[in-house]
């Protein structure tokens, strides 16, 4: 076991500091290589993915459909504040 790891390390050694240098370099350089690509297709999906969905909210169906949702919880929100505001009076005035 210790004369293999041994022959292991010897034979690291023989291998230059140069060559391990170039090796890393370029295991490194295809990983990256792999990185950027998968960077930019993930870049690529996502625009497109955009463009789709303001392609689809450009619809004036689509769009009032959202209007009208986004009113819908505006006025649950101000009924919500309307009855705390309603209870804290009514707190009040029972003291």
């Amino acid at each position: 076991m210790k004369n293999k790891q041994q022959t292991e390390q010897q034979e690291e050694k023989k291998v230059g500091f140069f060559r391990r240098a170039f090796r890393d370099m370029k295991e490194s350089a295809r990983l990256q290589h792999k990185i950027d690509k998968a960077n930019y297709e993930a870049t690529k999906l996502e625009t497109k993915a955009f463009y789709q969905e303001q392609k689809r909210l450009s619809k004036p169906s689509v769009r009032s459909a959202a209007e009208r949702e986004r009113m819908e919880l505006q006025l649950q929100e101000a009924n919500r504040r309307k009855e705390e505001a309603q209870a804290k009076l009514d707190s009040i005035r029972n003291r």
